[in-house]
């Protein structure tokens, strides 16, 4: 059994160093091996690193792995930092660029493996390594490019950088110059196209900003003329509407009175025409009057003729009682009593006979003033009734101009209202002027930011020549009672510029 197991074991042993041996060969073909003692001579070296450094083994053999690095690093604290971590016994690994012989850049990528007898001590280093010069070089000149590129690409970008930088400082001249590669030619074309564009555009703007400050102002301008002019129209309507409020109630007053008048016209009229009667009567009264002093003045004659035919009875009775002597002497005096008596008959009859004729002349007089008055009368009853007709016609006709003047006024109240709406408005779009004209004026002042290289300067609007202010009159006199509550405008008399507006 004993000689089993050792038989066993020698087999095992075998088959394990048949395995390591072919790992080993494997590892030789594929890997390019060399052996360093711990002081960095080099041992020996398999084909495949000597067909990667140039050289024979012969060459190297007991040199020292500095060969295969630049002096430079070989005399570096790096260098020495490397040996002594692999004299240490730490496991390196890494790729690493060498130098080849003739001076030949090498770039492997290798592991430097510590190697320990059996009793556990650091014996040699061995290096397993593959040559990557070829992807290391492809690398490299991939980063070369890559970096070429990353500096093209820096100018390029220092060049959009600075010429975007001056375009955000409103500069509108600039244009990239630097020389770009065909790949970003198109870049440049197109940025200094986009420039141009956009310096033609910031200059129609300019120039349109401009015209629209130059027309603000003028608008500006014309709404505050406009309002001015607007509220002394309010204002001279507002005193237009108090005027006619006035001139209505005074014709409305003017109305009443003159139908008062024509009613009072009227009255004369029916009076006068009473009157006219009441003179006819009297004129008749004063012909029967007349008439009966005729008549009056012929009993008269007749009284005087009886005084004296009496009287001539009287005379022949006392020369007939001076015939009879004493037996006629009491006829003699009472035909002498009959005689006196016919004799004062006479003389009253006289007298009444100068009354009668003086009344009648009176009475003459009387009936032709009267009938003077009555003709008057009639002349003035006439009058009167034209003068009635005349004052009716006034009466309605001041009617219908208290209506008229009634409908003006509440056409003229309406564009009182209006007016003063309108006025609200004006000073409404005044302040949107204003407001448009400071916008504008803004607009030009951002716009002349931007230099456009051009000769073009922007249009300052000219201050426009001061207008006559309006003459302010003072306000006729208003009846409180016509004013309307809630007026603002101030009474203001026209002035010259209505014309124009």
């Amino acid at each position: 059994m004993a000689l089993f197991s050792i038989g066993r074991d020698t087999g095992d042993q075998a088959n394990r160093i048949c395995e390591l041996e072919g790992i080993v060969a494997a590892i030789q073909r594929s890997q390019a091996v060399i052996e360093f003692n711990l002081d960095g001579s080099i041992i020996t070296a398999n084909d495949n690193f000597l067909r990667a450094v140039g050289y024979g083994l012969g060459e190297i053999q007991g040199r020292h792995h500095s060969l295969f690095v630049d002096p430079a690093f070989a005399a570096g604290a790096e260098y020495r930092d490397f040996w002594q971590r692999l004299k240490a016994g730490e496991f390196l690994t890494g790729k690493y660029k060498r130098v080849g012989k003739g001076g030949r850049e090498i770039w492997i990528q290798a592991t430097y493996n510590p190697v320990f007898d059996r009793h556990g001590k650091l014996a040699k280093v061995i290096k397993f390594a593959a040559d990557v010069t070829a992807a290391e070089t492809e690398r490299l000149e991939s980063e070369r490019e890559r970096d070429a590129m990353r500096q093209e690409q820096d100018e390029i970008v220092s060049a959009l950088a600075n010429s975007l930088q001056r375009l955000a400082q409103g500069d509108l001249t600039v244009r990239i110059d630097a020389h770009f590669d065909a790949r970003h030619d198109r870049l440049k074309a197109d940025f200094n196209a986009a420039v141009d564009s956009l310096k033609d555009a910031m200059g129609a703007i300019a120039e349109a900003a401009g015209g629209m400050e130059s027309g603000a102002v003028e608008i500006a301008s014309a709404s505050n003329d406009l309002s001015k002019r607007t509220e002394q129209q309010a204002a001279s309507l507002e005193e237009t509407a108090a005027a006619l409020d006035e001139i209505t109630a005074t014709v409305k007053r003017s109305a009443d009175g003159a139908k008062q008048a024509s009613a009072a016209a009227s009255s004369a009229s029916r009076e006068a025409d009473r009157s006219g009667e009441v003179v006819r009567e009297a004129v008749s009264a004063m012909g029967e009057i007349e008439k009966s002093s005729g008549q009056i003045t012929q009993i008269i004659g007749v009284i005087d003729e009886i005084a004296f035919q009496t009287n001539l009875l009287a005379l022949n009775a006392g020369v007939e009682a001076a015939r009879a002597g004493d037996a006629g002497r009491g006829f003699a005096v009472v035909a002498q009593e009959v005689r006196a008596l016919a004799q004062r008959s006479a003389e009253a009859a006289k007298e009444i006979k100068q009354l009668i004729a003086s009344s009648t002349a009176q009475v003459e007089r009387g009936v032709r003033l009267v009938g003077d008055t009555g003709q008057a009368l009639t002349a003035i009853v006439a009058k009167v009734g034209e003068i009635d007709t005349l004052i009716r016609e006034i009466a309605e006709s001041a009617q219908e101009q208290a209506t008229g003047l009634n409908e003006v006024n509440s056409a003229v109240n309406q564009m009182d209202q209006v007016t003063q709406q309108n006025a609200a408005m004006v000073e409404q779009a005044t302040t949107s002027a204003a407001q448009l004209r400071g916008e504008a004026q803004d607009l030009a002042r951002q716009v002349s930011r931007f230099q456009t290289g051009a000769s073009y300067v922007a249009q300052r609007p000219q201050a426009a020549a001061p207008r006559p202010e309006p003459t302010m009159a003072a306000p006729r006199a208003r009846i409180q009672a016509s004013a309307r509550p809630g007026s603002a405008a101030v009474a203001v008399a026209p002035s010259s510029d209505w014309e124009e507006f």
